[in-house]
């Protein structure tokens, strides 16, 4: 391939401002109501098709005019599809800066030439919401297309595609699978890749959307080199901050065509607020010199749900609670957790090692007592029971899969010793550069875990979920991002190596792994991901230098996993390639076909 330049899930509240009648005798040819700007501030309650969300909180007497033109220039964008509705996004700032309120239409069609509207309304934003605009299109039909825009004065957005969950009746299931777009790395060419895709039921995107860095902090020289340098140029901090990264990515044509290609399922990982982030602080986050940290959270979670396609919390809902299931007919039940900022436990380090009597480090201490400690959190234990519920709920209601929609690699991994497995002339030049790259080269000799960060960083939280997912009788597919590398995973229980499910993990769409930091040669890759396979129970296949994404269709006999890569993120013109094929079966390891 070649590119150039239902019902509400639990855990999704509504608005707070309501449902929007029209009070009016205009009906679209499907007999949906066409909401007039009167009785969109004026007349609420009741059950309708259309729901405003927060861009409506505005009083009537602030509203705006309706002849005000505006620019589009972040797109549109559709998501947090149930069976009967989606949010609809766009962001509208007035031509010339005038305005501090906006008046905005919006348009819903069965055809992309609009020649059949089926509702359209008008909705107001304001510089209180960054002139954001979101709506909540209900009534739709199950498993069904359609289209939108958003008009203001003379002004017309580009239009967006988007589709309902599909019902009881629905033969098969398309996701995509997304994760890790650092700007500065290179072009989200594999953003524009997943538009190749016709058939997507959704972009389920598991995190680290943006990059809360400094320009040049984080692969700067590529950004430099490539004109992609963050802004604002200082590590994002207030809500200010968070906005003007978000319209710097939102800018991107390649994320705007995924946006407006299909609805996206999104849950942040660390990266939207802080590098590391746990339930109080982040590695990367310093409270004397930046401040509170729920402060700094609480101002990239408003932003963040100001420039997602997403409901966003009820009037007591806390914004980091992001848990939410959607069910994908009778073939599976997509489950979502949010694995940083409502459970999570501060992460260990390896510098919390203990050394023995000798000075040595002590790795048996390391791990029995500090790593295995019981209480040590992912979900915390209301996010764990509500997990085991929708688990068992998604069996009850006959979903034949349970995936999970998570943050972080969930497989056991292990460093191979690679000081022994990699050639001298590779390894010893990387040593006698000393620094992080060194002292991690000479710790993979103890066996430890990868990273602290996922899920092998909380081994009592991960027996948890496989104890649910075993009670339950779960047919788990977990998706999993972080890792900026591709992996293919069988999941054991640890307590007796029995077979648990099955992880698909994506690559980046830019942001580096890792691995090419101590050498770039195509011999040494195959090198690294044969020994991470052979070190590794878990691991079926990995690939550590790739940037992509994975292409899931289920039905309910079975699953087919593609894995598609890039071949460049610093070239606009790309070709992707399918590089690997999982085949599922309920109940069965993986089968790979690689190419």
């Amino acid at each position: 391939m070649r590119a150039g330049p239902g019902n509400v899930p639990p855990g999704a509240q509504l608005t707070s401002s309501g449902t929007v009648t029209d009070m009016t005798e205009r009906r679209s040819p499907k007999g949906f109501s066409l909401i007039s700007r009167r009785d969109l501030f004026g007349r609420l309650g009741g059950a309708t098709a259309v729901t405003a969300l927060a861009a409506c909180q505005i009083q009537p007497a602030a509203s705006g005019s309706a002849d005000v033109d505006a620019k589009f220039s972040w797109g549109v964008a559709s998501g947090d599809p149930t069976r009967s509705a989606v949010v609809i996004w766009t962001r509208a700032v007035p031509v010339g800066g005038v305005a501090t309120v906006l008046d905005v239409g919006y348009e819903v069609s069965s055809d992309p030439e609009f020649r059949t509207l089926l509702t359209e309304g008008t909705i107001a934003t304001s510089s209180d919401r960054d002139f954001t605009v979101k709506v909540d299109i209900g009534g739709l039909d199950p498993g069904t297309t359609y289209f939108y825009r958003f008009r203001a004065g003379a002004v017309v957005s580009p239009s967006g595609r988007m589709r309902t969950l599909p019902g009881d009746a629905a033969t098969q299931m398309n996701l995509a699978l997304v994760s890790c777009s650092n700007y500065p790395s290179g072009y989200f060419n594999v953003y524009r890749a997943i538009t190749e895709i016709d058939d997507l039921d959704a972009i389920v995107h598991v995190g680290d959307y943006i990059y809360e860095h400094a320009a040049g902090a984080y692969d700067g020289e590529t950004g430099a080199r490539l004109g992609r340098v963050h802004r604002p140029a200082h590590e994002i901090l207030t809500l200010a901050d968070y906005r003007e990264r978000l319209a710097q990515y939102r800018a991107d044509p390649d994320l705007q065509a995924a946006h407006a290609h299909a609805p996206f399922i999104s849950v942040w990982d660390d990266h939207e607020t802080a590098n590391n982030s746990w339930t109080d602080g982040a590695s990367a986050h310093d409270p004397l010199t930046e401040g509170a940290w729920r402060e700094r959270r609480d101002a990239a979670l408003q932003a963040y749900f100001e420039w997602l396609p997403m409901r966003d919390p009820g009037p007591r809902g806390a914004r980091e609670r992001l848990n939410r299931v959607y069910d994908f007919g009778q073939i599976a039940s997509l489950i979502v957790i949010e694995t940083r900022l409502v459970g999570r436990d501060q992460q260990l380090s390896f510098n919390d090692m203990p050394v023995d009597a000798d000075g040595a480090p002590d790795r048996e201490g390391f791990e029995r007592f500090l790593l295995a400690d019981p209480s040590r959190s992912m979900l915390g234990p209301a996010q764990e029971a509500w997990l085991h519920e929708a688990l068992a709920g998604s069996r009850q209601r006959g979903q034949v899969w349970q995936v999970l929609g998570n943050q972080t690699v969930m497989a056991r991994m292990r460093t191979p010793d690679y000081v022994s497995v990699l050639p001298a002339d590779i390894i010893e030049p990387a040593l006698a550069r000393g620094g992080y790259t060194a002292d991690w080269l000479a710790r993979s000799a103890f066996s430890l875990p990868v990273g602290l960060d996922a899920w092998e960083g909380y081994p009592a939280a991960r027996v948890r979920l496989y104890d649910s997912v075993r009670a339950t009788g779960a047919n788990l597919i977990v998706l999993s991002g972080d890792s900026h590398m591709f992996w293919a995973n069988d999941l054991h229980h640890p307590t007796d190596e029995g077979w648990i499910g099955v992880e698909l993990a994506t690559g980046s769409v830019t942001s580096p792994g890792g691995y090419e930091y101590i050498s770039t040669r195509t011999d040494y890759f195959d090198m690294v991901e044969a020994a991470l396979v052979a070190h590794n129970r878990d691991v079926r296949h990995a690939n550590v230098r790739d940037h992509g994404f994975i292409h899931l269709s289920l039905t309910r006999e079975r699953g087919v996993a593609r894995y598609i890569s890039v071949d460049t993120i610093e070239q606009r013109a790309f070709e992707s390639r399918c590089f690997l094929t999982v085949d599922l079966e309920p109940g069965e390891q993986l089968d790979l076909t690689q190419r």
